[in-house]
């Protein structure tokens, strides 16, 4: 999904919608902010 990252502020940017941890709030996080996960993390 293209949009805005809730941490950095970049726009039109694939973003991914995330839950926080422990937490029941989302947020839009682009792929520089968003943690790493699974076989991508180098």
């Amino acid at each position: 999904m293209i949009g805005k990252c809730d941490q950095c502020g970049l726009e039109s940017v694939e973003v991914k919608r995330m839950k926080k941890p422990n937490s029941q709030e989302e947020t839009a996080l682009c792929n520089q902010c968003r943690p790493v996960d699974g076989a991508y993390a180098y």
